[in-house]
């Protein structure tokens, strides 16, 4: 074997441990994380959302939903749509903080976040988050469970899906049409 052939085949060798240890450091960047519900859509039969003292309660009877304060409107099937598969989907991806006196300045304490509780059909509670919107990250919220002094960072931002206002998640239904007259007096 020559020099030239024992030399480059080092070099590969070198190379593929560099490329190796590179994979390996960059693989431990990846942020996973576990979604904050886990149960089955049928399981949930009433949603609370609030903030200070504004509230807004989802029930669902049956397969339909309405809301509490505005029986009148008609819930928006995509806004339901939208709590399941985007809201309760989402996951802690990195935790930011364990210290209480840190829960103001990421918008999780209790008077500022915003409350998502979440009520089986026997009206137990299965989970209560408080959401929160502080600093420039605007992909992103500060979530924090209840009875934990935990503080993580959501994958995805979902502030916005946490409205209370009645006609964000339903609709005034149509006007009903006048009858048509018998033409034929």
């Amino acid at each position: 074997m020559t020099n030239s052939l024992k030399y480059s085949l080092g070099a590969l060798a070198i190379l593929l441990i560099i490329f190796l240890f590179n994979r390996q450091t960059q693989n431990s960047y990846k942020t996973s994380g576990e979604a904050i519900y886990v149960g089955g859509r049928d399981d949930v039969h009433r949603v609370l959302i609030t903030e200070a003292e504004n509230s807004l309660e989802l029930v669902r009877k049956d397969t339909t939903w309405t809301i509490t304060q505005a029986d009148t409107l008609i819930i928006k099937d995509n806004q339901i749509d939208n709590l399941f598969d985007r809201l309760l989907a989402v996951k802690q991806e990195m935790l930011i903080s364990q210290k209480q006196e840190k829960w103001e300045k990421f918008g999780v304490d209790d008077s500022l976040g915003r409350h998502l509780q979440i009520f089986n059909k026997s009206g137990e509670e299965l989970l209560h988050y408080i959401f929160g919107n502080s600093g420039q990250d605007y992909q992103h919220n500060y979530i924090r469970q209840s009875n934990s002094s935990d503080v993580y960072r959501s994958n995805d931002n979902v502030y916005f899906l946490l409205n209370y206002r009645p006609t964000y998640w339903g609709s005034t239904p149509p006007e009903p049409k006048p009858e048509e007259q018998d033409e034929e007096n």
